[in-house]
């Protein structure tokens, strides 16, 4: 009859089409149309260790949600095309760098463990480094100085209360600074001295009454300065530049009460 052999037809083409991922490999990988790039997702897999023979033209690396607390960069020495790289979210405490990662632009090690900032080293195209969401309760002068390169540096979330004046000597390239919801008390004077090209500054949510008088370097542009949710007491006036418009600030403390 001619109707199974209709059915025999349609069926195929209504039937979903066969995996292609390879049953002993848990990580699926695909093209990043965006960036052009392999992306090798192994998020949620509760994986101790980077899995081994993951494809050596890995731009991007997804491994969050993992249980990988330990970890050194030479994990990732067969990957020389890796670009991105996301660790967050897996209770890491320890992340030892060195070996050189000659391709990788972005790393985030948000909503870890991490106490303290891991050296870092080997990683000389570094542009976006997300540690968020930690338990930094310091920064040690020049922690950057090896990661010049740097456009994006997000430290919100965790318990700094305050920082040394040469905390980010050396990036000459930043853009973006994320200090917010931190328990910052007080910053030096030539905090942003190094940062030609900061356009976006978080401060908010932290435990700041006052700034240093000239804090924000003479003459530089801003687009966006964040300074909301901080308890501000002291009578002082800053000037600081923002989208071309020379703004001024000022801030006098509450009358005490009977």
């Amino acid at each position: 009859m001619w109707v199974p052999a209709l059915l025999l037809l349609i069926i195929p083409v209504l039937l979903p089409p066969a995996s292609t991922t390879d049953p002993d490999q848990p990580c699926p990988s695909e093209m990043n149309k965006v960036k052009d790039l392999l992306e090798v997702n192994c998020t949620g897999q509760t994986l101790s260790a980077v899995p081994p023979d993951l494809p050596a033209d890995t731009g991007i690396l997804l491994l969050s949600i993992n249980r990988l607390t330990s970890l050194s960069t030479a994990a990732f020495l067969p990957l020389p095309q890796l670009q991105d790289l996301d660790l967050s979210h897996n209770g890491l405490v320890a992340l030892r760098t060195g070996p050189l990662l000659p391709s990788l632009k972005e790393l985030i090690l948000s909503h870890n463990a991490l106490e303290a900032l891991p050296i870092l080293q080997g990683l000389p195209v570094l542009t976006r480094l997300a540690v968020a969401h930690n338990s930094l309760e310091m920064l040690h002068a020049g922690a950057f100085q090896n990661v010049s390169q740097l456009k994006d540096l997000d430290l919100r979330g965790n318990q700094l209360r305050t920082l040394p004046q040469e905390a980010f000597a050396g990036l000459r390239a930043l853009e973006d600074l994320d200090l917010s919801d931190n328990l910052l008390e007080e910053l030096p004077k030539e905090l942003l001295q190094d940062l030609q090209k900061l356009v976006t500054l978080w401060l908010s949510g932290n435990r700041l009454r006052t700034l240093p008088n000239e804090f924000f370097p003479e003459g530089h542009l801003f687009m966006y300065v964040f300074l909301t949710e901080n308890p501000w007491h002291y009578v002082l006036n800053w000037s600081v530049i923002v989208w071309g418009c020379h703004s001024y600030f000022a801030f006098y403390a509450p009358t005490a009460s009977v």
